[in-house]
């Protein structure tokens, strides 16, 4: 009991400090707050670029920043709860789940994408996980029907479209054997379910592994992708970053904060 009254003690201490820090930071440099300090007022983006301070200025780690960011959800929804402030401006924030070492060591990875799509030890199906990821596809809208739709996009490049057109040809023979259009499907005949479930396409990507350098984990692959468009992109709007990488503006926020590491 005096154990948990003590990690109790320490958890509100932490979270009294954050919440200090956060509106000492609010105070000084953001504007918006300085107009009206009505916490009804605060926005997710007042906290997201709070926390973006404490990554570049601060350098915290990711397991510091989770601290955080539960420390102040835990203020926000206290607020919230007992009608104190209108506003949960951090309800849609993430923390992070991975070092940011680990996409560091792939960041940029889509820029040899040329080289990967010509390789003779990859499987194509390893290939053209790698050509989606690279355009920002997640796994599971790839293994969705009709999604083999997606290659009448007329924007490859051309070492891209000289790969689908392969790739095309190739599955030609499985696609008419399964009665089936989609890009991923069983080697077996299988006419009631033709696809490859996500499960299956990831034992493909996991044969391929020991021919390939990189870590072949499409959340990763494609985590790292969107940090380097965002950081190479900073010129575009927020709607057209949104529209080209397809997030919704919470998402949009927090993959910024995570490629500002990578700048």
């Amino acid at each position: 009991m005096q154990n948990d009254k003590l990690v109790i003690k320490v958890t509100e201490s932490d979270t009294c400090h954050d919440v200090n820090d956060l509106f000492i930071y609010l105070r000084n440099f953001n504007d918006n707050y300085r107009q009206s300090a009505d916490l009804s007022n605060l926005e997710e983006s007042d906290i997201v670029e709070y926390l973006i301070m404490l990554q570049t200025k601060r350098n915290i780690k990711n397991t510091t920043y989770n601290k955080v960011l539960t420390h102040l959800n835990t203020y926000f929804k206290f607020l919230f709860k007992f009608k104190l402030s209108s506003a949960l401006p951090t309800i849609s924030l993430q923390g992070l789940e991975r070092p940011q070492k680990e996409l560091a060591d792939i960041y940029g990875w889509q820029e040899d994408l040329s080289s990967y799509l010509t390789s003779s030890n990859l499987s194509n199906y390893t290939k053209m996980v790698l050509l989606l990821l690279a355009h920002f596809y997640t796994i599971t809208e790839i293994v969705t029907p009709g999604f083999y739709q997606i290659l009448n996009r007329l924007d490859w490049s051309k070492s891209e479209q000289r790969f689908i057109t392969t790739f095309l040809q190739e599955e030609r023979p499985k696609q008419q054997m399964q009665q089936c259009s989609d890009l991923f499907l069983k080697a077996r005949l299988d006419l009631s379910e033709p696809r490859l479930s996500i499960a299956g396409l990831h034992k493909i990507l996991k044969k391929d592994q020991k021919y390939c350098q990189l870590p072949l984990s499409p959340r990763r692959l494609r985590q790292a992708a969107i940090e380097a468009y965002l950081n190479e992109h900073q010129e575009k709007t927020d709607g057209q970053l949104c529209a080209i990488l397809r997030l919704d503006q919470p998402s949009l926020n927090y993959y910024r904060s995570l490629s500002v590491k990578n700048l």
